[in-house]
Order: C-alpha cells, then structure tokens, then sequence
C-alpha cells in the first residue's frame, strides 16, 4: 500500500538531490533496496519484490511477483513504516558519504598543487578544518606554519597536497608550510614567472621564520631577482604579506656550482668558494666581518643554503681557515 511522505518524513528525498552530490536515480535505487531489504527480513518473504518509490511525489508502494503475477505487497508488520525509514536514513547517509568522499577525492586530483584562499572553520586537534573553495579541507598540525595564530572566518592562502579519505568522508589536506605554496605566491605576483620569462630552481624554507628562493631569466633578458622582488619591494612584499612574519630571500641561481653557493649565501658577502667533490662539501671564506651573517642565527643562513644548493656548506674566516 502506498505510504505518504506525512507519514514518514524521512522519505521526501526529492530535495537532497540539490544538497549532496549524487543523483536523483542513486537516490531513488538507494530508497528502493533498503526498502525491500526491510521488508524481506521482516516478512521472509521469498518472492520478487520490487519497491516503486516517487521521490517528487515523496510516496512508496511495494510489490510482489509470484507465478508471474505481480500484486501489491501486504504490510502487515506496524513496525514496518519505522524500520524502513531507519534504513532508509542509513542508505541516504551512506550514499551522501561516498558521494563526497568522490567529489572531494576527485577534487583533490584535479587541483593538486593549487593556491586556494581558504576561510578557517573550526579547531581539528592542533590543526583546522578548513572550506577549501568550497570543498572541505583539513590543515593538519605538521603542515601548519610554526607559531602562527589562526582564528574562525580568517581568509588564508593554502596550497592542496592531497585527498584524505577517512571513515565516512574525505578531505582535501592543504598546506601552509610547503615550499610550494611560496612558489605559488611568487607566481601569483610575478607575471614574468607566469609566461615562463623567469623559472623557480629550487626553495629552501623555514616556515614562519625565513625562505631562500632561487630564480632564474633562462632566456637572459632580463633581472629574474628584480622581477620577483618588483618596484620598490611591492612584489615580494606582497607575498611576505601572506606568511606573517617570515623573511623570504630572492636568490640568483647559476650553473656554476661556486657562484651558487655564493649567491645563496646572501646577504653575506662571500670572498672564495671551494668545492669537495668527494664529501659534497663547499668550503666556503669569508672576511671576519661577514662570517655571523654567513652562518646566521643559530646556523640559519648557512642551513638554507645548504638545502637550497643541496651541498653541505663550511664556513670560515681566513684566520680559521
């Protein structure tokens, strides 16, 4: 027998269709199996059910095929209606679930890699859930930067890493402490790293502290250091400006494997560069006076270097040396 939508709400589903990202046909097969399933282990009937559910007209009927004669089925159980809603709810959910736990898998495909402006939702342990563009996203503690203070409805920048799936969903893990979102940052300030004018070699970072970024003009026509930096600051403050309080360094990057652990050295001024090939060591002089910038606090600059290079990097004045 038919049953109304104001006998259990439960099955007006027509509307979901708008808010979850299935269909209306995955919706309908999902209400039609839970149904009959309620029915056969309620009933144990052995016969063909078939469930006809109007999800516009929000009513069901069932019904029975037995020698080739299909009648409507008899529900005699009064426990019938509320179990069917209750399975009914949990296909609903299930569906619901797998259907984001696509989109967000899929998302996280198809924008991997991409700067995204995200607003923080709500604390997830030492890390945020974030809306990613829509699509909800989790900052997780490791990818957070050091000491940085976020609060709820806070706009940020973040870059997508990947798709998480979980138990009953799936979020897109986005970064603040990746070195690739300091390459998006620049790309989205520099139009000369847009058309390939001036190309990322290579990023060193320290997130939330300072970041070494080596640039170069492979056409050489023009100042890769300069177009990343811009008039008077204005390109590089700008990204400056997403990352709090955390210094980033334009570094020129050269083929020659001496002047480039110079440059990544700045901003210390470096007399003599000598490579060891054989402990992949760059020994490195530089005037008394240049030697605590060269190393930085607490080895910071020379540490950047180092990761910027990919040499390990020994500093002395000429005195030690």
């Amino acid at each position: 027998m038919p049953r109304r939508a104001a006998e259990d709400p439960q099955l007006a589903l027509h509307d979901l269709t708008e808010a979850m990202p299935v269909t209306e046909d995955q919706i309908r097969s999902a209400v039609e199996r839970a149904v009959v399933d309620t029915y056969r282990r309620l009933t144990g009937d052995e016969a063909e059910i078939r469930a006809v559910v109007d999800l516009r007209g929000a009513h069901w009927e069932l019904f029975r095929t037995e020698d080739g004669v299909e009648t409507p089925a008899p529900v005699a159980n009064p426990e019938f209606p509320r179990l069917a809603a209750a399975a009914v709810r949990t296909a609903v959910a299930e569906l619901a679930d797998e259907g984001t736990r696509k989109r967000v898998l899929g998302a996280a495909a198809a924008k991997h890699g991409q700067l995204v402006d995200a607003i923080v939702e709500r604390p997830a342990g030492q890390g945020w859930y974030v809306d990613a563009g829509g699509i909800p996203g989790l900052l997780p503690p490791e990818e957070r930067i050091p000491g940085e203070q976020l609060e709820r409805h806070q706009h940020l920048k973040v870059v997508i890493l990947e798709g998480r799936s979980r138990t009953h969903d799936a979020v897109l893990v986005v970064s603040r402490s990746h070195p690739l979102l300091l390459h998006r940052l620049l790309e989205q300030e520099v139009p000369e790293l847009q058309n390939g004018q001036v190309v990322v070699r290579g990023i060193a970072r320290d997130p939330g502290r300072r970041s070494k970024v080596a640039v170069e003009a492979p056409g050489g026509d023009i100042d890769p250091q300069g177009a990343c930096i811009g008039p008077r600051g204005v390109r590089q403050r700008a990204v400056t400006s997403e990352l709090g309080a955390e210094q980033v360094q334009i570094v020129a990057w050269a083929p020659q494997r001496e002047q480039y652990v110079k440059n990544a050295l700045i901003p210390a001024a470096v007399d003599d560069v000598n490579i060891d090939e054989e402990t992949h060591t760059a020994h490195v002089t530089v005037a008394p006076s240049q030697l605590s910038l060269a190393i930085g606090r607490g080895g910071e600059n020379a540490r950047l270097a180092a990761k910027l290079t990919g040499w390990r990097i020994d500093i002395a004045a000429p005195a030690e040396a």
